[in-house]
C-alpha cells in the first residue's frame, strides 16, 4: 500500500500567460543535450536553453508549445523555457482569445 505525502495537495494550477517579458514559441528542431530551434510568434527564431530546474522535469518534443523568456544579452537570437503547454492547455488559450491561433498549426 503506498504512503501519502503530508501536506501536499494535488490540484490543477491554472498555466502562466504570455506577458511583456515572455514570448510563446513552436519548438521546431531539438538539438539535442538541453537545446532546441524554436519559431516564435514575434517573428524570430531563437535557440531555445532549459534550463537546469527543469531539465529532468520538462521534456519538450517538435511542435510543442512552449512559452520563453528572451535573454536581456541577445534577445532575438536565444531564451531560456519557462513552461511547456500541453495540446488541452494551448487550445483552452486560443478559444479564450489569450494565445493567437497560429501557434495550434503545429499541433
Amino acid at each position: 500500500m503506498a504512503k501519502k505525502k503530508k501536506g501536499r495537495e494535488e490540484r490543477p494550477k491554472e498555466p502562466p500567460l504570455p506577458d511583456e517579458t515572455t514570448v510563446v514559441c513552436v519548438a521546431e528542431k531539438l538539438l539535442g543535450g538541453e537545446h532546441f530551434i524554436a519559431r516564435c510568434m514575434d517573428g524570430h527564431t531563437r535557440m531555445i536553453r532549459i534550463p537546469g530546474r527543469l531539465r529532468r522535469r520538462m521534456w519538450v518534443r517538435e511542435g510543442d508549445v512552449v512559452l520563453v523568456a528572451p535573454w536581456d544579452m541577445q534577445p532575438e537570437r536565444k531564451a531560456d523555457l519557462v513552461y511547456r503547454y500541453t495540446s488541452d492547455e494551448a487550445r483552452r488559450l486560443v478559444e479564450q482569445g489569450k494565445l493567437p491561433p497560429e501557434v495550434l498549426e503545429g499541433i
